[in-house]
C-alpha cells in the first residue's frame, strides 16, 4: 500500500475517533466565546516572525502535494510563493492576498486567502464566520461546524502555544479532502532566506498604499441578485491584469467566497442584454465563468460548485436597470 494511501486512512481512522469522543469531550463555544477564542488564534499564530515551507495535500485527485515557501514579518503580514509557480507572489493582508506578479510589477488580483490553509483567520472575517458556523474546540483541535447542515466543513490543528499547524478540509460528507500542514519551520528567521520575499513584501505593501478599496456607483454596476445562504458582499477592489483594469467585488460566508470582476464600462457605451457565457475553468478548487454580460466581460471566481456559480452568474444584472 502507498504511503498516501496509509495517510489517508490513518486521517479518517483520526477522525472516526475524535467522532467516537464527541459529545463527551467537545464543546461549542457561544458566538461572543467563538469570536475571543478565534481572535486569540490569530495572536499566538502571528505574535513573531517564521519562515518554512508548508504541505498541501489534496486527495480528491491523484493525491497531489504542492509545497509552499512560507514567510510571516510583523507589519508587513504573510508572503507565500507556490515552489512550481516562483514568479507569482501571494501576499496576505488579513483576511486577504494580492497576488503581485513580480515580472510586470503590478498587482492582478485580491482574493480571500479562505483556501490557503496557513494563512490565519482576519479578525474582519470573525463575524461574518461564527454567525454561519460553529465553533467546536476539544483541547487542540478545533472544528468548523456548518449552522446549515451541522457538517464539519474544516478543522484547525493548535500547538501548545495555541498557534496554528495544521488545517484539513472536508467533503460535504465528511470525508477529508484537503490537509495542510507545516514541514519545515524556523521562528524568528535572521538570515537571507527571508529576504526576497521580504523585498516582494515591501514593494506590494507600497502598491497597495495606492490600491485603495473602491466605492462602486450602484447605477452603473453589474450585480448578483442570487447570493447563497449567509454570503455578503465584503470587499470591493479597481485591479489590473491581461484584460486591463477592471472591477472586482468579494462576497463571502466566512469560509466559502466568490468573487465577481467585470471590465469598466464608458457611461455612453451602448450594449445589448444579452448574456453569454464563454468558458468554464476549473483550477484546483476554485472555477471561474467566463462570459459576457451587457457588453462588459464578466470572470465569476471561487470555491463553490459549478452549478452554484452559473446560478450566481445567470443572476447578474445591471443595478440601474
Amino acid at each position: 500500500m502507498k504511503r498516501s494511501t496509509l495517510f489517508l486512512v490513518f486521517n479518517v481512522l483520526l477522525l472516526v475517533s475524535f467522532l467516537a469522543t464527541y459529545t463527551s469531550q467537545a464543546r461549542i463555544l457561544s458566538p461572543e466565546e467563538g469570536r475571543l477564542f478565534l481572535k486569540r488564534i490569530i495572536q499566538n499564530s502571528t505574535a513573531h516572525s517564521y519562515w518554512g515551507i508548508w504541505k498541501l495535500s489534496d486527495y480528491t485527485d491523484e493525491n497531489e502535494s504542492i509545497f509552499y515557501e512560507v514567510a510571516y514579518i510583523p507589519r508587513f503580514g504573510f508572503g507565500w510563493i507556490n515552489l512550481d509557480n516562483p514568479h507569482h507572489y501571494i501576499i496576505g493582508d488579513g483576511t486577504y492576498r494580492f497576488i503581485y506578479d513580480e515580472e510586470k510589477q503590478i498587482i492582478t488580483a485580491v482574493y480571500p486567502g479562505f483556501d490557503l490553509p496557513f494563512l490565519p483567520l482576519g479578525e474582519d472575517n470573525i463575524d461574518i464566520l461564527v454567525s454561519n458556523y460553529l465553533i467546536n474546540v476539544d483541547e487542540n483541535v478545533v472544528m468548523i461546524i456548518s449552522r446549515e447542515n451541522k457538517q464539519v466543513v474544516k478543522s484547525f490543528l493548535l500547538d501548545e502555544r495555541q498557534a496554528l499547524i495544521s488545517q484539513t478540509y472536508y467533503s460535504k460528507d465528511g470525508q477529508v479532502i484537503k490537509r495542510g500542514e507545516y514541514v519545515y519551520r524556523i521562528d524568528h528567521p535572521n538570515d537571507d532566506r527571508i529576504w526576497k520575499i521580504f523585498q516582494i513584501m515591501d514593494q506590494v505593501v507600497q502598491k497597495k498604499n495606492n490600491f485603495p478599496e473602491v466605492l462602486f456607483n450602484r447605477e452603473r454596476m453589474l450585480i448578483p441578485r442570487l447570493l447563497p445562504p449567509g454570503y455578503s458582499l465584503r470587499r470591493s477592489y479597481l485591479v489590473e491584469g491581461d484584460q486591463g483594469k477592471m472591477y472586482q467585488m468579494v462576497y463571502s460566508d466566512g469560509i466559502n467566497f466568490f468573487s465577481l470582476f467585470q471590465t469598466l464600462l464608458s457611461p455612453h457605451s451602448k450594449f445589448s442584454s444579452r448574456i453569454r457565457k464563454f468558458t468554464i475553468k476549473k483550477d484546483g478548487e476554485l472555477t471561474t465563468l467566463i462570459g459576457e454580460i451587457m457588453g462588459r466581460q464578466v470572470f465569476l471566481v471561487g470555491n463553490l460548485s459549478h452549478e452554484i456559480l452559473s446560478e450566481i452568474f445567470d443572476s447578474i444584472a445591471d443595478e440601474g436597470r
